[in-house]
């Protein structure tokens, strides 16, 4: 009896160990993750019939990112933090919309019927590594979520959709994207970036106020895709 006991719960813990495997592979881990791997920037590309992928300086691309000085909850305040940035050179086919479950990796759909899929390594808090991957254009795309709360009257913005419930909107005027943050059901802005959006996908963090949020838009004339570790 004894034995049988043991034996049984030598199963149950096999069983524990191999289902957290199994969550861990499909696990990201957010902007901070330590390790000392070296990636190139990009993977060279050996496809010349695929757009060509740059990766910008974080430095140069965080000049467009401004947390919203008026949010608060309790005591915390909107902060954010580049990790990596990739343009995609537009000369051959423009980007049309981009989706994810996550925030990386992201599949992006150009005009000329072609899907790809960008993917990058998440090591040292940064990006790099980044690619472009074959995918399918019917592939399952995220449901367009309703906004949770609606801007104040006068203030004219578009709404341009939401991902764990991080919502985009849109100001024309001033060609810029403002992600509110995802608690509660009042608008509150988080932060903005200058940039006309096109997409947003994010992944909110299991057991903290904050996440990691990409958009995809054009910003200085080119087609960027941002992803930041935002926190709330």
């Amino acid at each position: 009896m004894v034995t049988s006991r043991w034996f049984l719960r030598a199963i149950a813990s096999l069983a524990m160990e191999v289902s957290a495997t199994a969550t861990q592979a499909q696990f990201v881990p957010p902007a901070g993750y330590s390790g000392d791997a070296k990636l190139p920037s990009v993977v060279p590309n050996q496809d010349t019939s695929r757009p060509r992928l740059t990766r910008l300086s974080d430095a140069e691309v965080s000049r467009l990112v401004k947390p919203d000085p008026s949010y608060r909850r309790g005591k915390s305040t909107a902060h954010t933090k580049v990790v990596g940035a990739f343009a995609i050179d537009e000369d051959k086919a423009k980007v049309v919309a981009a989706w994810s479950f996550g925030f990386l990796p992201i599949t992006v759909e150009f005009d000329d019927g072609r899907c790809l899929l960008l993917s990058a390594n998440y090591i040292g808090g940064t990006l790099s590594n980044g690619r472009f991957e074959s995918a399918q254009c019917d592939d399952r795309r995220p449901a367009k979520q309703p906004a949770k709360a609606s801007p104040p009257a006068g203030q004219s913005l578009r709404y341009l959709g939401s991902s764990w419930d991080f919502g985009a909107w849109i100001d024309e005027r001033k060609r810029q994207t403002i992600v509110t943050a995802p608690t509660g059901t009042k608008y509150q802005p988080l932060f903005s970036v200058n940039m006309d959006g096109l997409a947003i996908a994010a992944m909110s963090g299991p057991d903290y106020p904050g996440g990691n949020v990409t958009l995809v838009g054009r910003a200085d004339g080119r087609l960027v895709v941002l992803t930041l570790e935002v926190g709330y």
